[in-house]
C-alpha cells in the first residue's frame, strides 16, 4: 500500500487564516495550520475553541467565512465541499461512528465507493483490497462479520478502513480513543504510528493531552477560536500545553473523603433483565452508601445502559429487587423514582436530556416545568425560569450569548454541562453519572468531576459509569466489573490497576489476590 510523493519538506494541507462565523458568533478567528504527510499533528483546545469546527473546513462540512485552503500549494476554497474533500484523500472519523450495524465489514467499507453504474460490483476484487489494505495495517476483521456484533474498538477500525479504502491519505480522527479501554487505546495509538510511517498525514482530535506530547510530532493550541500555540514534538509538558488552552488554574479533583454511611442510599439484588429473550442484565446485586462514588467499569454495550433503566425504571426487571433509601421502588414510575432523589446524567445527551430547539432556560428545567418553583396554576414564570438559568450559566460555566440561546447552538461540553447543572441543582439522593464528561475538555472535566465528588461529600450516593478508566480511578472509592451483563469483579480504592480492569472487562478471567474480588453468580 502506497501514497503519492510528495515532498515531505511542503506542506500536504495548509489552511490559512481560516474564520468562520455563524451569525454573529465567531467560532475561528485568524486560525492557520500546516499539515505534512509522515506527520501526526494533535489538535487540542477547551470545548468551543474551534477544533471541530476547524476540521469540519478542512474537510468540507462547512465552508470557510474568509481563509484559504491550499492542498499541496493549490487554492481549492471555492465551492469547497466534502465529495470534493474525499476526491483529494482527505478522510474524517468522527466521534460518533456513521456505520450501518446491520451490513458486514465489507459493505461498510466498500459501499460508500459505489456508484450509480456499478450495476455489477467485483467483489472478490474489493475482497482483495481490503485484505491487502488489513495486512499493511496488522487488522484481522473477517469481512463477513456484521459490524453490530463487532466491539468497538474493532468498530472503530472499520472507519479507518472505511477512509483509506476511499483513498484517503490525510485522516482526521476526533476523540478516537474516547470509549476505548486501555488495550484498545494503545493498539490505535501503535495503529497512528504505523500509518505515519507508511507516509499518511493523521490530525488527531483529542482532550487526552498526554496523547498529544508523547504520540504527536505537532501539537496545534486553539482558544476562543483563535490559535495560540504550535509545537513541535519534545518542546512542551503536558502540564504546559494545559496552561496553554485555558485562561484559569485547573484543580485537581480527588476521591471524596466524605464518612461513608454503612446503609446503602441505592441497593440492587439480584436484578435480571430480558430483551426479546435475551438476558441482558443477570442477577445484578450492588450497594452504593452516602457519600460513595462507585464506579462501573466495562465496555460499551455490556449492559451498563440496561442497569441505568433498572434503576430509573424505563424497562420491567425479570426479576430482582430496587431499593431507595430503605423504600422498594420496583413498582414505581419513572416520575416517582426522579422525584424520590434519583438525578439521571444520560450517556447520550442529545437522544435523553436536551432538546435542541429550546433555549437554554428551558432546558436548564426540563421535567420540573410543573414544580411551584417555577410555574403556577399551570403557567410558567419565566421570570424565575430565566433567573435560575442565568445562575445556573454562571455556576456550571455554560459559555453562550444568553439564557435565550438555542441550545442546539452550543458547542458538545456546554450542552452536557447545562445537563449535569439542572441535574445537580435538585440536591439528590443518589446520582447516576453515565460518561458525564464525554465529550468535555480536560478543565471542563475537572469542573464536573468535582462537583461530583462535592456531591457525594454533601451526602449523596453516586454511581460513575464510565469508559474512561482514568476519570474512574480518579474518582471512585471502589470499581465494580460488568461484562456481559454481570458483574465480574471489584476493585477497592488504591488498588487499581489498568491492566487488570482491561482484562475483566475484556472477559479474561484473571488471578485474584487480596485487591480483587470476583464476583460469582
Amino acid at each position: 500500500m502506497s501514497i503519492p510523493a510528495i515532498d515531505p519538506k511542503a506542506p500536504a494541507v495548509s489552511l490559512e487564516g481560516i474564520t468562520k462565523r455563524f451569525g454573529e458568533f465567531k467560532a475561528l478567528d485568524d486560525v492557520s495550520l500546516d499539515l505534512r504527510l509522515g506527520e501526526i499533528h494533535a489538535l487540542v483546545g477547551e470545548n468551543g475553541a474551534g477544533k471541530t469546527t476547524l476540521m469540519k473546513v478542512l474537510f468540507g462540512a462547512y465552508q470557510p467565512t474568509s481563509g484559504r485552503i491550499l492542498l499541496d500549494g493549490q487554492d481549492v476554497t471555492p465551492h469547497w465541499n466534502t465529495r470534493k474533500a474525499i476526491s483529494h484523500h482527505i478522510g474524517m472519523v468522527h466521534q460518533h461512528f456513521s456505520l450501518v450495524m446491520e451490513h458486514s465489514v465489507l459493505d461498510n467499507v466498500v459501499m460508500p465507493t459505489l456508484g450509480w453504474l456499478d450495476l455489477a460490483p467485483d467483489w472478490k476484487k474489493f475482497r482483495s483490497k481490503l485484505s491487502e489494505l488489513q495486512q499493511s495495517l496488522g487488522f484481522d476483521l473477517s469481512p463477513d462479520r456484521l459490524v453490530g456484533d463487532l466491539a468497538v474498538g474493532e468498530r472503530q477500525q472499520v472507519e479507518i478502513l472505511k477512509m483509506l479504502y476511499q483513498g484517503a491519505k490525510i485522516l482526521i480522527l476526533d476523540e478516537p480513543t474516547a470509549v476505548l479501554i486501555p488495550q484498545q487505546t494503545e493498539r490505535l495509538l501503535k495503529t497512528l504510528v504505523q500509518l505515519r510511517e507508511l507516509g499518511y498525514a493523521v490530525i488527531l482530535i483529542t482532550h487526552k493531552l498526554e496523547h498529544a506530547t508523547e504520540y504527536a510530532d505537532t501539537i496545534t493550541v486553539l482558544r476562543s477560536g483563535q490559535c495560540v500555540a504550535t509545537l513541535s514534538k519534545g518542546q512542551a509538558s503536558t502540564s504546559e500545553v494545559a496552561a496553554m488552552m485555558v485562561k484559569q488554574e485547573v484543580a485537581t479533583v480527588r476521591q471524596s473523603r466524605a464518612a461513608q454511611s454503612d446503609a446503602p442510599v441505592l441497593e440492587l439484588g439480584g436484578v435480571s433483565m430480558e430483551t426479546s429473550g435475551v438476558s441482558v442484565l443477570d442477577r445484578v446485586s450492588l450497594k452504593v452508601c452516602r457519600g460513595e462514588v462507585v464506579g462501573i467499569a466495562g465496555v460499551v454495550g455490556n449492559g451498563q445502559t440496561e442497569l441505568v433503566d433498572a434503576i430509573l425504571g424505563l424497562r420491567p426487571l425479570t426479576s430482582g429487587t430496587v431499593i431507595l433509601d430503605g423504600e422498594d421502588i420496583g413498582s414505581s414510575d419513572v416520575l416517582n423514582r426522579r422525584a424520590g432523589g434519583i438525578a439521571h446524567i444520560p450517556e447520550d445527551r442529545h437522544a435523553h436530556a436536551i432538546v435542541g430547539e429550546m433555549d437554554l432556560a428551558s432546558n436548564f428545567i426540563l421535567g420540573r416545568e410543573g414544580t411551584p418553583k417555577f410555574s403556577r396554576h399551570g403557567v410558567l414564570n419565566r421570570k424565575r425560569i430565566g433567573e435560575f438559568a442565568r445562575h445556573s450559566m454562571a455556576e456550571f460555566d455554560v459559555r453562550a450569548q444568553s439564557a435565550g440561546a438555542r441550545i442546539r447552538f452550543l458547542s458538545g461540553g456546554n450542552q452536557q454541562k447545562v445537563v449535569i447543572g439542572r441535574e445537580l441543582s435538585t440536591q439528590p439522593k443518589f446520582i447516576i453519572a453515565h460518561e458525564p464528561a464525554r465529550g468535555l475538555d480536560f478543565a471542563a472535566t475537572a469542573y464536573v468531576r468535582s462537583r461530583l465528588v462535592q456531591a457525594a461529600e454533601e451526602g449523596a450516593g453516586v454511581l460513575l459509569i464510565s469508559s474512561d478508566l482514568d476519570e474512574l480511578v480518579e474518582l471512585s472509592n471502589r470499581i465494580l466489573v460488568i461484562c456481559g451483563g454481570r458483574l465480574v469483579g471489584a476493585l477497592d480504592s488504591g488498588h487499581y490497576d489498568p491492566e487488570t480492569l482491561g482484562l475483566l472487562m475484556a472477559g479474561v478471567s484473571v488471578e485474584a489476590d487480596a485487591s480483587v474480588k470476583t464476583i460469582e453468580n
